[in-house]
């Protein structure tokens, strides 16, 4: 526990950043659910306990900026949980806009630096919320020191009181040979606002010195929102009394402190048995008449100190920032239950190999066997060729053959049966081995669903985050909109829920901003003043659906098809089907927006989402009925680290296709394909595709000459191309690995993938290789029509 609260502790940082991001939603989610509704006590206990850690996590951390901010913060929350604060809009406003600074402290300490911006105005808010402040904070009193009678009467009360004999002989057993062991009693100002903290703050000075061997109170209590006017530690260091004393001056903290070496308290300890049997009661009770007074630093010792903190301070700061690289996005929470699996997996998988371990003795005993068969055939073998002249001559010299016969099958009949036992031992080794493989098989199936399972996460995670940015857009555009979550304990796995977060923005506000009316437009169509946004969430098969429904006003074709005439993206004459009118709001810089706002009308957005959702193998469609609403579905795989893939071959090569992106394949002659105006075509089903040679795209030697072809037709979004292969092998699964240095920009490759014979095949990035394919296609269009020229 101890190592746990040096603020220098890597792990500690880790686990406060990670801890603080927590409380801070807890915080931000709860506070909007007061504004809906302000008896819940639930959330007010829930909101009051994350800003309490928040503030004892940031002291423990020497996060001090932090921590007064956030205690000043605490203070409104507990009027609130004492109904002395009523919730309304402003009390709202107010908690969001210190959340907001709370992130920005965190923000700041997280890249190596401090929070500098004001913050008195927001402090002087949250105070004038309180009843009986009138806008100012509560003055605070300077604690007076204890009276002298108590410091010189110190030393006997923890002797008699802190601790017996016994415990003192452990304390310096416990205590290496060069260090000294102490008692520090330090007493803390009551006055103090994080006096619930203090002691914990010398827990972390004095272990820079060396082992806390105890405190009085138990560290676990000290932790606790409790106030201690009095901590006693015991130290075992190799620094000098002063050097131990000058750690405990805290200013505003600490009102007074000592350092008694264990010696003294041993000393005084025995002079106190004795005083009990010499003594009267009467007398023993007033206990010495004089105790050397000591000196407690009133301050005149702390600049020092500071000037050593200034010169740490660069080292810690490159430290944390060190810290905060290695830890970002790194820290997955799992459940216990499914670690637990995995060790019951893998135990399986050491028996299988176990197993297989006694196959292959076996196998070893059945060659060895079979060593000393053949050698025994052999002998017998030359044994039957030598004598086979004797017996031609016995049977010219009128023996019968029946009795040649006969005694041959009794001298060499073994010969059938001498491959008999190493038959019944090679049958069920091989038996067992399948029954292994099958198990094996099995065991590897869990053990990859256990690990991917440990890297899947609730959507929760993000879907969280848009109640407070469905509320700040609607404000800002004097809507009034309702979020509904569904399906937030949806899992997928972590990296993609890191590439979904901005897609998801862009498609929620703008639902928000296109779909939903203000409350006048939706009065006057018939409708409920507040709008609705439904954020929903649910599995199919092997992805994820989500979908971003708004009961709107839905899309205007008729603008839509204007808009796409002015920008000369579709003839005038050409009739749009709603379903290719959807389609166009996915078209780079393309918006029906009147005006361009803060939040809409430049065109970007939508075609963002649709090259975000692509990267991750998914696909997005919008559908909408004029008047009553709009509809955004996201389709994504439920991971990207294994895929479901189908393995083509182009000359020597071997390419992975990702299955979602295959729409299907064919084996066609070479006659069947078309030229129209110089491009390669194929009909499928009265449909007319595209056709690219996978061969000269990637600059591939291979036959083009051959009876057949095979095509396999694959397609993003609305758009679909053959790809031109020499063979399909089939489906696989295959396990992405990122393609790093001059490779990592190689246009149409997605990453590679190792087959089961050590082979490398690469991965195809569909979206790219139709990009790539049609510009290739035109440049060599271009230059047909230069040279035809």
């Amino acid at each position: 526990m101890s190592d746990y609260l040096d603020p220098n502790n890597e792990e500690l940082l880790k686990d406060f950043f990670m801890e603080a991001n927590l409380q801070v939603d807890t915080l931000e989610q709860n506070i909007l659910v007061l504004e809906n509704d302000p008896g819940n006590r639930d959330s007010v206990d829930e909101i009051f306990r994350a800003a309490h850690t928040l503030k004892g996590g940031s002291a423990t951390v020497q996060m001090t900026e932090l921590a007064e901010f956030t205690h000043v913060v605490e203070d409104v929350l507990d009027g609130i949980r004492s109904d002395e604060v009523s919730v309304d809009t402003g009390v709202v406003d107010t908690l969001l806009e210190s959340i907001d600074i709370i992130k920005a402290m965190l923000a700041a300490r997280a890249d190596s630096s401090v929070y500098d911006e004001p913050v008195d105005d927001i402090k002087e808010h949250l105070e004038s919320l309180l009843p009986g402040n009138g806008g100012k904070a509560p003055a605070k009193k300077k604690a007076a020191p204890p009276p002298k009678a108590e410091v010189q009467s110190a030393k006997a009360d923890s002797a008699s009181e802190g601790l017996s004999e016994y415990d003192i002989l452990e304390l310096q057993e416990a205590a290496e040979l060069q260090e000294n062991v102490y008692e520090i009693v330090v007493h803390f100002n009551p006055d103090h606002p994080m006096n619930t903290v203090g002691g914990v703050q010398i827990f972390a000075a004095l272990k820079g010195l060396g082992t806390v061997l105890k405190t009085i109170p138990e560290f676990e209590e000290l932790y606790e929102d409790e106030f201690y006017p009095e901590v006693r530690y015991y130290l075992a260091t190799e620094e000098s009394r002063d050097a131990v004393l000058k750690h405990t001056e805290v200013a505003d903290v600490v009102v007074d402190s000592q350092v008694i070496p264990l010696e003294e308290l041993t000393s005084t300890l025995s002079q106190q048995k004795v005083e009990e049997h010499l003594l009267s009661p009467s007398d023993a009770d007033k206990g010495p008449e004089k105790e050397p007074e000591v000196d407690a630093g009133e301050g005149e010792d702390l600049q020092p100190e500071k000037s050593e903190e200034k010169e740490a301070e660069p080292r810690s700061k490159k430290r944390e920032q060190e810290i905060r690289k290695q830890s970002t996005g790194s820290v997955l929470r799992v459940d216990s239950r499914r670690i637990d699996n995995l060790l019951n997996l893998v135990s399986e998988a050491v028996i299988t190999k176990a197993t297989f371990n006694q196959i292959s003795v076996q196998f070893g005993e059945a060659q060895l066997s079979l060593s000393t068969i053949e050698k025994q055939y052999r002998e017998t073998l030359k044994e039957l060729f030598d004598s086979l002249p004797d017996y031609l001559e016995e049977i010219q010299s009128g023996t019968a053959v029946k009795q040649i016969k006969a005694e041959l099958l009794d001298r060499f009949g073994h010969l059938y049966s001498l491959l008999d036992p190493l038959e019944g031992s090679l049958k069920g080794s091989v038996a067992k081995f399948r029954s292994t493989a099958q198990n094996l098989s099995r065991t590897t199936s869990e053990l990859q669903e256990g690990v991917m399972q440990i890297r899947m996460v609730p959507i929760s995670q993000i879907f969280n985050r848009f109640p407070r940015l469905v509320r700040d857009v609607s404000r800002e555009l004097s809507k009034k909109v309702k979020l509904e979550i569904e399906g937030e304990d949806t899992e997928l796995d972590k990296s993609v829920i890191e590439d979904l977060l901005d897609p998801l923005i862009h498609c929620v506000r703008n639902s928000v901003d296109h779909g939903v009316e203000t409350p006048e437009e939706r009065e006057r169509a018939g409708k409920e003043k507040e709008g609705l946004v439904r954020l929903k969430a649910s599995n199919e098969g092997n992805m994820i659906i989500i979908e971003i429904i708004d009961d709107g006003k839905g899309i205007d074709v008729d603008a839509v098809r204007g808009k796409a005439i002015e920008r000369g993206l579709i003839h005038p004459n050409k009739k749009l089907s709603d379903i290719e009118a959807f389609n166009l709001i996915f078209e780079p810089g393309f918006s029906t927006a009147k005006k361009v706002t803060n939040i809409s009308g430049r065109g970007v957005g939508l075609d963002v989402v649709r090259k975000q959702i692509e990267k991750l193998n998914g696909n997005v469609s919008v559908w909408s009925e004029h008047g009553k609403g709009s509809k955004i579905t996201i389709k994504i795989p439920l991971t990207l680290a294994i895929i479901q893939g189908l393995l083509i071959r182009v000359g020597s090569e071997v390419y992975a296709i990702p299955i979602t992106s295959v729409i299907d394949s064919h084996r066609i002659k070479p006659k069947e394909i078309r030229m129209i105006d110089n491009y390669e075509v194929f009909n499928v089903r009265d449909d007319v595709v595209s056709l690219i040679r996978l061969n000269r795209l990637f600059g591939i030697p291979t036959r083009e000459d051959q009876d057949h072809h095979f095509v396999v037709i694959v397609g993003t979004g609305d758009k679909k191309m053959g790809l031109v292969v020499d063979s399909l092998i089939g489906e696989e699964d295959v396990v992405i690995k990122p393609l790093r240095d001059k490779y990592t920009n190689a246009p149409g490759i997605a990453g590679a993938t190792i087959l089961g014979d050590g082979t490398v095949a690469l991965i195809i990035d569909v979206s790219q290789l139709l990009d790539l394919g049609m510009r290739q296609e035109l440049e060599n269009r271009r230059r047909r029509s230069a040279t035809i020229g």
